[in-house]
């Protein structure tokens, strides 16, 4: 086995593994045993378990913007509404099918925050600059509110964690990502909300 295919078998079981089990629920030995690799070799490649998380987390966040298609679209978007659907079914479409990336999201945010900040960011970059590439293209066309689009992404993405994860622990519901007609019916639900301008009525009490 090559030194590069020994890696890439510690990450994707580390992917795994964390996912399951968290930081502290799995050591380095389970995850060089389900790799099929030596547990001596784990430090060749990464000289502590803390470096070894924050790889696994990397491979499967660089995953998100990995398609270069959909960004492209997202900038040349007709309208921004167009764009912004774009974004959203991007993201929930990435998230459903990368439910290890929901779980490792939970874990850097509680355990690695300091350290994964900076990744997370990076990794969400290249979809705030295609909104803002897509910005300077397009005039405004009273599409969506005046919402920062970082600000709309990370919200965005929250919401999917919850219900993704946390809906059917807690409450014993089934995912509601079952479908692509699921995925793209609940990214048009948050253009909807997004782009209805609040009025003085409906933020009276």
């Amino acid at each position: 086995m090559t030194e590069i295919a020994s890696r890439n078998r510690l990450i994707a079981a580390a992917v795994t593994l964390f996912a399951r089990s968290g930081f502290n629920g799995v050591t380095t030995k389970e995850i060089a045993q389900s790799a099929h690799v030596s547990d001596g070799n784990i430090y060749r490649y990464f000289p502590t378990k803390r470096d070894l998380f924050i790889c696994a987390f990397e491979s499967e966040l660089q995953k998100l913007t990995a398609d270069a298609e959909a960004l492209t679209l997202i900038a040349d978007a007709e309208d921004s509404r167009i764009a912004l659907h774009t974004v959203l079914e991007l993201l929930t479409k990435s998230m459903v099918k990368q439910p290890e990336l929901v779980r490792l999201l939970h874990f850097s945010a509680l355990e690695f925050k300091p350290d994964t900040e900076a990744i997370f960011q990076r990794h969400v970059h290249p979809i705030f600059e295609a909104l803002k590439t897509h910005g300077k293209k397009r005039s405004r066309d009273h599409a969506s509110c005046d919402i920062s689009p970082m600000t709309t992404i990370l919200f965005f993405i929250a919401t999917v964690i919850v219900l993704q994860d946390f809906l059917p622990s807690f409450s014993g519901c089934a995912s509601p990502f079952e479908s692509v007609e699921s995925v793209a019916t609940y990214a048009e639900l948050w253009c909807q909300v997004i782009s209805t301008t609040p009025t003085p009525d409906t933020l009276t009490v």
